[in-house]
């Protein structure tokens, strides 16, 4: 069977990993420069570093099966030209999408030591500074990830399916791209999303949030999952008016995200019978849940409900999205 893109470029990154460990980044490239003239080195040299470019190259990987390029074979057909366009326009979805100029620069650099080995000859656009730094100079910059001041007033100016988009991000936290992934239990009152950032499935609970879930039910119907990819294009463009015209700094569609798990922190410090059922759910140990009885710990209980909901695995990940 032909292999996917995703374990390609995975078992290319395992394998720099496997050349670069425990060789001291620093003395390799001296070593380089002597040799090309150019300080560098091809390889990986840390395990977090690997990490870091597995996730963003898994990104990118849902990024080109939901353009229908999903195999070995996909990629290899595609022109130098078209692998370039497609190359732009992630970065650029990246930037509207909210991402910030540093997490876009490790995407870039994923790509120079991932998709550059597989198609050589997309490394010189890859590694060329003024594509670089075109790419990572429209991201958000660190200090602006937040959640809009008055969202309601920019949802107002959108056109239907867009306010219905952001408004189930609001209501789940998905990332905007996993929307079409949804599927609906309405006897459970689950919401599951399927092969969500990095290949990983979720599933969100709302019997203590009824009328939230039959919204987010009423909302699915109107998008159109065949289309949703082009429509995300306009939706990006009728944000942006929409930020203008409320005189609202633009943070992209993960603002939404962030308004999502400011809510939820309220609203899990709240209900402590809600917040110990999603403990017992999403499979706590004993010391987190103890920290429901405790509101001086309280947050740490919620942090653990919040990160799952929000598809991350770190605590740290969710205060990020709350606190200042």
């Amino acid at each position: 069977m032909e292999n996917k893109v995703r374990y390609v470029l995975k078992h290319v990154l395992d394998d720099l990993y496997e050349l670069g460990k425990g060789i001291k980044k620093g003395e390799l490239q001296r070593q380089m420069q002597k040799l090309t003239g150019v300080r560098e080195s091809h390889f990986i040299h840390s395990s977090t570093t690997k990490v870091r470019y597995e996730r963003a190259m898994m990104t990118f990987c849902d990024y080109l099966e939901d353009h229908g390029i999903k195999r070995e074979k996909h990629l290899d057909k595609l022109s130098t030209e078209k692998l370039q366009q497609i190359v732009d326009n992630y970065f650029r979805e990246l930037a509207e999408e909210g991402y910030s100029k540093n997490t876009i620069k490790v995407h870039v650099a994923a790509m120079e030591k991932s998709l550059a080995i597989v198609r050589p000859d997309i490394r010189d656009y890859l590694t060329n500074d003024e594509n670089r730094i075109g790419w990572w100079s429209a991201g958000e910059a660190a200090s602006k990830g937040d959640s809009y001041v008055d969202s309601n007033a920019i949802k107002e100016r959108l056109e239907e399916e867009h306010k219905a988009i952001a408004r189930i991000q609001e209501l789940t936290g998905c990332r905007v791209r996993e929307i079409p992934r949804m599927t609906i239990d309405e006897e459970k009152y689950e919401i599951t999303i399927h092969q969500a950032k990095g290949g990983r499935t979720r599933t969100l609970h709302y019997e203590h949030r009824k009328e939230q879930f039959e919204e987010v039910c009423n909302l699915l119907e109107k998008i159109n999952k065949e289309e949703y990819t082009k429509e995300l294009k306009d939706y990006y463009r009728d944000l942006k008016q929409a930020c203008d015209e409320t005189g609202q700094e633009y943070h992209g569609s993960h603002a939404f995200r962030y308004q999502y798990a400011q809510d939820r922190i309220e609203d899990l410090r709240n209900n402590k019978e809600e917040l110990r059922d999603l403990l017992d759910k999403y499979e706590a140990d004993n010391e987190t849940k103890e920290c429901v009885n405790d509101d001086d710990k309280i947050d740490r209980a919620a942090d653990y409900v919040i990160t799952r909901e929000l598809g991350h695995n770190r605590l740290s990940m969710s205060r990020y999205y709350y606190r200042k």
